[in-house]
């Protein structure tokens, strides 16, 4: 795998992975902001993220990360074994 496809799919994954905790802090932000008005008394708010969106975000950019460092590592063992053979042959 080439070096800056898997330095994307590394930073891509990362940003899905922390999706979910970036969500969480907006929303608590959203009702510390609401309940600091005066004569706020209770707040709702829809739109949490969904257990399952979660681990979506979470599956899904642990795989990005995972198939980058697995291309990788196949691509150096390639290379070496591309070098052993061309010592050989010289």
């Amino acid at each position: 795998m080439k070096t800056p496809i898997a330095v994307t799919l590394i930073i891509m994954g990362a940003l899905l992975v922390m999706t979910p905790v970036v969500a969480d802090y907006f929303y608590q932000q959203n009702i510390v902001a609401l309940m600091a008005r005066s004569g706020v008394s209770g707040v709702t708010l829809a739109g949490q993220m969904s257990e399952f969106y979660r681990f979506g975000c979470w599956l899904t950019g642990s795989g990005m990360i995972g198939i980058a460092v697995l291309g990788s590592r196949h691509r150096r063992r390639d290379e070496a074994e591309y070098q052993n053979l061309a010592t050989r042959a010289a």
